[in-house]
């Protein structure tokens, strides 16, 4: 009773003093037992089957048993410690000297519901939160092959932070899994608290605005692609579920293709694909039409330009439907009537008679915008409103020259984004007439060409 009673002071010491830091002793039929774990992250319910379980077998003779949860035995007292901080229980018990790590985690979490940036008319209503625990499930309920994994593994010296990639092991590509796995072992020293710190870590920082990988809070979005070969990252404390690799025809698919019927998904995708070249090349376009005295497909008579004054009226526009998203994110829900009200003085009939702009900059800037909102990706549609903006500039210095100049940057940069196998363009470029097909048109979820699972 001695070691075990100054084993359980030493274990303590280590272990900042806590409010939520909580014991148990139990001595039953001379059975010395300690219980340690954070009352903030275990479920009690739980805790009392425990305790149960461990005074039905010692009060009659039995072994000590643990039961109903998983149990883990271990000599590594950091392992036992973080799993304490992690929300399990670790039993000290009299003559051994032994951690056993108890699963007793209940995560204190939101109800899922659809995501805000990923709606869709069809399909399931359901989305990720942040509990990681419950977003595995998720994904597990759709896809239910024994050769699912999913391996854990945790990040950061000071955060410890539950990392959890999940792939179909006959599907996935082999190359992007070592990549991957390669990368995730050198993270030793780096902290990870959300999902794109982990990306950063993982692929380094850069001035290229254009996402290197996929996220998703929807569960189909991502059961579906697991079936199609990708990987899977989760992420604790993280909604959004990283999907590897990934290109920029990648970013512009949305759920609700996997709902309709060919011709009518075939038909919004090229819609959707017109209006975010729209929201990338209109408005640079129209300035260096303006620029060269030409007319506009509007038949709207243009006078004399002032290059100044028409620079300053075409950025002030676009930044005013930026600076209005924006206040819309951070803004209460009992104040968004009043966003409404200032949204219309900016940008409506008074601005226009004022002299802030013209009617048909308002009608390029709406229109660029529009193709923003059209493109699922969040991360995509935000790289696209900055290059627009620098085209912008460019195209308003040095008129149509501009504007080529500016595309050929622009490809450039996507040509050049590095992911983790395929080109950023591809299938265009390099171009593939299989994936091309598959792109416009879709094609049904099958494994004819993988081995299928037993």
């Amino acid at each position: 009773m001695n070691d075990l009673n100054q084993r359980f002071q030493d274990f303590k010491e280590k272990i900042a003093p806590s409010f939520d830091f909580a014991t148990r002793y139990l001595c039953i039929q001379n059975t010395h037992v300690y219980l340690l774990f954070l009352s903030s992250l275990t479920d009690s319910k739980l805790l009392s089957y425990l305790v149960e379980s461990v005074v039905i077998t010692a009060s009659h003779d039995v072994e000590l048993t643990v039961y109903p949860a998983a149990v883990e035995k271990t000599a590594d007292e950091n392992k036992a410690i973080i799993a304490i901080l992690s929300g399990q229980c670790v039993l000290l018990c009299e003559n051994s000297d032994a951690y056993y790590i108890i699963e007793t985690r209940q995560y204190p979490s939101r109800t899922t519901a659809e995501p805000e940036v990923e709606r869709s008319v069809r399909g399931s209503h359901d989305g990720f939160v942040e509990n990681f625990l419950l977003n595995v499930g998720l994904v597990r309920r759709r896809v239910r092959d024994p050769k699912l994994k999913c391996i854990l593994r945790q990040g950061g010296k000071k955060t410890h932070c539950d990392i959890a990639y999940m792939y179909i092991e006959d599907l996935v590509d082999v190359d992007v899994l070592d990549d991957f796995t390669s990368r995730l072992s050198l993270l030793d020293d780096a902290e990870i608290l959300n999902e794109r710190n982990l990306v950063e870590e993982l692929y380094g920082k850069t001035l290229n605005p254009y996402p290197h990988v996929r996220y998703s809070e929807r569960p189909d979005v991502c059961a579906t692609h697991l079936l199609q070969g990708y990987l899977l990252v989760f992420v604790d404390n993280s909604p959004s579920i990283i999907i590897l690799p990934t290109t920029f025809f990648e970013q512009i698919k949305q759920v609700e293709e996997y709902t309709q019927t060919t011709l009518v998904a075939f038909f919004t995708r090229i819609i959707r694909i017109i209006g975010i070249l729209f929201s990338l090349y209109l408005l640079p376009l129209w300035v260096a039409l303006m620029m060269d005295q030409n007319p506009t497909m509007l038949k709207i008579p243009i006078q004399e330009v002032r290059l100044f004054a028409f620079a300053i009226q075409v950025l002030l526009a676009d930044i005013a439907v930026e600076w209005i998203r924006q206040s819309l994110i951070h803004t209460p829900s009992i104040l968004s009537s009043i966003m409404s009200f200032i949204a219309v003085f900016l940008l409506g009939d008074m601005a226009i008679s004022l002299g802030a702009y013209s009617e048909e900059i308002l009608i390029m800037v709406a229109a660029c915008n529009i193709g923003n909102l059209l493109t699922p990706s969040y991360e995509l549609s935000m790289a696209n409103k900055v290059f627009r903006i620098m085209s912008t500039m460019i195209t308003l210095v040095l008129g149509s020259p501009g504007f080529c100049i500016s595309v050929v940057i622009h490809i450039s940069i996507l040509l050049s984004t590095k992911t983790i196998k395929y080109p950023y363009l591809y299938p265009f470029i390099p171009f593939s007439y299989k994936e091309c097909k598959r792109l416009l048109f879709g094609t049904p979820i099958h494994l004819s060409k993988h081995k299928k699972s037993p």
